[in-house]
């Protein structure tokens, strides 16, 4: 038996027609590559290269701080009394920031004032004996002195009344050793005068040299009960306080920090790759909002934190009124010039040395080619233009999102 034929059916052969068609309108949209979109300039940043000098610079932001920092620390185990300035408030070097206590030290002051006074009323004991021992000790050499003149006198008279008879030999010679008793007295009394001057003098240094190392303790004290006044010790501005008052401080606590306003330094934060030939002492500008001062580089730190050097600058000159210390500032540092190089404002996304796709309008502005654009350096707003380009060609700087599929667009 024959099989029955059947005739395919029109409407699924009307079908095909469609997918091959799309078909065959992607596959020569793939190979051309020169399917165009529809842009409006308006929506767009154009720019064109320009020839020129190019001021190579590197940006940043940061704090200002004190070029001379005082750390203030705990200099004994104590108690926060009272806090009679705040961060902020400028100070000189005798302003007390903060009143510390110690009954310690306290107690040392009294008991050192007391051995003081103790050793000055030994030696004023010791001082007024000695006056009164020197009085009996002239008194009786007054009174030998009056005796041997005494002596002497009749002694002279004796021997003229010898010569005559009238005065015996023994009387005479009676007179004569009673002079000599009262001179050998006299004699023993000055010495012992004298004697006991020398032992003062010495009693004295050896008394005074006691009340000296007691002074000195008793300086000392002082000097640990002065010291729980923290002073500033410089001229400045308080920058951190971080204590509270009637907490219990340790030796070596952090209690304060003070900086000096009269010479201050930039700490600056600046992108690794905008540091291209970057030296000590190359000038800078910073900006504190308030003005401008000029700065030199001083130091770079050599470790990288997140893709950011730390770079110091000494401010020089005279500075804006609003510096001082931790105030958020800005800076500008010249790395040098590049001269006469072709320029670009910088692309969106642009990064210094890459090699990055662009469109580049045609001359009557109503289309757009992409091109591949070699970069150099940046500076600021603007970067080399190393190949790709020439003076003149006009680019779309922005970012058009999807586009970069597409060798060619169109603008309206």
């Amino acid at each position: 038996m024959d099989k029955l034929r059947t005739r395919p059916s029109t409407s699924r052969t009307w079908l095909k027609w469609p997918l091959i068609t799309i078909t065959a309108v992607a596959a020569l949209w793939l190979l051309t590559g020169q399917a165009t979109t529809q842009i409006s300039k308006e929506k767009l940043w154009l720019a064109s290269v320009t020839q020129g000098d190019l001021s190579l610079q590197a940006s940043g932001f940061g704090v200002l701080q004190s070029k001379a920092q005082r750390f203030l620390t705990a200099p004994f185990s104590a108690v926060v009394e009272e806090i009679r300035l705040k961060p902020g408030a400028l100070v000189n070097s005798n302003s007390v920031i903060v009143r510390l206590s110690n009954p310690e030290i306290d107690q040392n002051v009294t008991t050192a004032q007391m051995a003081v006074n103790a050793q000055k009323a030994v030696i004023a004991e010791f001082q007024l004996n000695f006056e009164k021992e020197q009085l009996s000790v002239q008194q009786d050499i007054q009174e030998v002195t009056l005796d041997l003149n005494v002596a002497k006198t009749r002694l002279n008279a004796e021997k003229n009344l010898a010569k005559d008879g009238v005065v015996s030999s023994l009387d005479l010679l009676n007179s004569e050793a009673n002079v000599a008793k009262l001179e050998a007295r006299l004699s023993h009394l000055r010495k012992r005068d004298k004697k006991g001057q020398a032992l003062f003098e010495q009693k004295h240094q050896i008394e005074s040299q006691k009340l000296e190392e007691k002074q000195s303790l008793l300086s000392l004290a002082l000097n640990q009960q002065a010291r729980l006044n923290v002073t500033a010790g410089i001229d400045g501005v308080l920058q951190a306080l971080p204590i509270e008052l009637g907490q219990s401080l340790s030796i070596g606590s952090q209690i304060a920090l003070v900086g000096n306003t009269d010479s201050l330094i930039a700490l600056i934060k600046v992108p690794q790759q905008e540091l291209q030939n970057l030296a000590i002492g190359h000038s800078a500008m910073v900006d504190t909002r308030g003005g401008s001062a000029h700065a030199n580089v001083v130091r770079i730190d050599p470790v990288v934190q997140d893709g950011h050097v730390e770079v110091e600058l000494e401010l020089t000159g005279d500075l804006p009124s609003n510096a001082r210390p931790a105030l958020n500032v800005s800076a500008v540092i010249e790395l040098g010039r590049v001269a006469n190089v072709l320029t670009l404002p910088v692309p969106v996304n642009a990064k210094a040395n890459s090699r990055i796709p662009l469109y580049k309008l045609s001359d009557d502005q109503h289309s757009a080619e992409l091109v591949w654009v070699e970069l150099g350096k940046k500076s600021g707003q603007r970067i080399e233009v190393l190949n790709g380009a020439v003076r003149g060609d006009e680019f779309i700087l922005s970012d058009i999102g999807n586009q970069y599929q597409q060798t060619n667009i169109e603008l309206k």
